[in-house]
Order: C-alpha cells, then structure tokens, then sequence
C-alpha cells in the first residue's frame, strides 16, 4: 500500500495564513504585524518537503489597549506588547482529527514603554506551552498549560517572584493565539474581529482540528476508569494520580 502524504495539509496551513492576512488587514488595516504573518506563511510553503509543518514568528508587534485594574496607573497609554509563537504541527494528525501539536510555545509580553532606568521597570505576561521532554520533571507540566510571568523591579527592589502553577489551558495556533490576544488586550480590535466572519470561520476551522481534539481527550478524565490513554492522563496529572 503506498504511503499516504499530508504535505496538502501542510499547504493548506500556509494558505489560512495567507487568507487571514487579508482579511485582518481588510478589518484592522495595513498593520505592521502582518507582515510577520506573510513571512510564515511563505516560509512554510518553501519547507513543504514533507507532512508536518513548522512555525516561528518572533516579538510581533500588536496593539494593547489600556488593561482594566492597571497599576501603577501611570503606565496608562505607555504600554507595549510582543508576541510571539514557535509551532509544529503533524498533517497526518490533523486529517484524522487527533493532537496535532508536537511542539508548542505561545509567548505574550506586556513591557513598559522606553525603559530607561535599570532599576525600575515594568513586565509581565505569559506563554502557553506544550511540556516536552526537557522540562523538569519535579514540577507540574499538564501537557499544554499557561504560565504567568512577572519581572518588575520597583526602585531597585524585585517584587514578590515565584513558581506560578503551570494551570491548564488548551492549546493555541496562530490564529487562535491572535484571537486570544485581542480577546485580553484589544476589546476594540476584538470586536471588530467578531464581525468578520471570514477570519472567525478560519479560527473555526483552527478550533476544529485544535480545540475538539484537547477537550474530547480532556473529557475522559478521570470519570471513566480505563478509558483514557497516557496523553490523556498528562493533560492533568493531578488528577490522574
């Protein structure tokens, strides 16, 4: 029996890309991230060589409108925001709607404009990971899981800083990771975004093959004994203990 090949799955992650490109500058105008987004996509068009695909899009620029319960409240309109995602996905699992993730890290910072003082400064954010094997094994990894960061100084003296829980979270593409950002931190650009329904039927295509997986496997833990594999069970360890 011949082998079956994805690199067609493969294509058609570049052309979503491609498509979202327009639409998001039809909805939010000729912004400069798009750009970064075109070169993902080109640059999975040129690597198709074989079924799995491959994503990396570095401090893409995005608008942050002013956070609800900021403080300190003078950094109101002196914000900006990165993100940034590393991807890579397998077109065999895609096609049979199963985890198609094999490497993942969603990463948002929020900074505080012209930091010029080395002693006092502004950061936080976070990243939805997925666990691979060079994690600590010590510490809790649900498989795909968000991580808060924080790294203020405030006149020279660091905030409270530790090992946040790493707590559940579903995994992310790009598309999905650009709608979970305006949904946090542009309601303006979010709104606008649920309008089109161009780019909200991609997210939808992205949900199916992304989202449907994670939560059916999630499903399964821990009610329904002997029912669930070793990937469902390291979606929450914990509770499969």
């Amino acid at each position: 029996m011949a082998k079956i090949k994805y690199n067609s799955v493969v294509l058609s992650q570049a052309s979503s890309l491609e498509k979202a490109v327009g639409f998001l500058r039809r909805t939010l105008g000729d912004v400069a991230w798009l750009h970064k987004l075109s070169e993902a996509a080109s640059s999975i068009r040129a690597n198709c060589k074989g079924d799995d695909w491959s994503v990396q899009i570095d401090d893409m620029e995005m608008p942050i409108e002013n956070p609800k319960h900021l403080k300190p409240g003078r950094l109101s309109g002196n914000l900006k925001m990165f993100v940034s995602i590393s991807m890579e996905g397998s077109g065999k699992e895609w096609k049979e709607k199963k985890d198609c993730i094999k490497s993942l890290r969603f990463k948002v910072e929020v900074l505080e404009k012209n930091q010029n003082d080395a002693q006092k400064f502004f950061q936080t954010g976070f990243h939805i990971d997925k666990m691979d094997s060079k994690d600590d094994p010590s510490e809790m990894h649900p498989l795909y899981h968000v991580h808060f960061l924080n790294d203020s100084l405030i006149e020279g003296t660091e905030v409270l800083a530790m090992d946040v829980p790493r707590l559940m979270h579903h995994p992310v593409d790009v598309l999905l990771g650009i709608l979970l950002v305006y949904a946090n931190y542009n309601q303006t650009g979010y709104n606008k975004l649920l309008q089109d329904g161009n780019f909200m039927g991609l997210c939808r295509v992205s949900a199916h093959h992304i989202l449907s997986p994670y939560y059916q496997s999630l499903s399964k833990i821990p009610w329904v004994d002997g029912s669930f594999t070793k990937s469902d069970e390291a979606l929450c360890p914990y509770l499969t203990v």
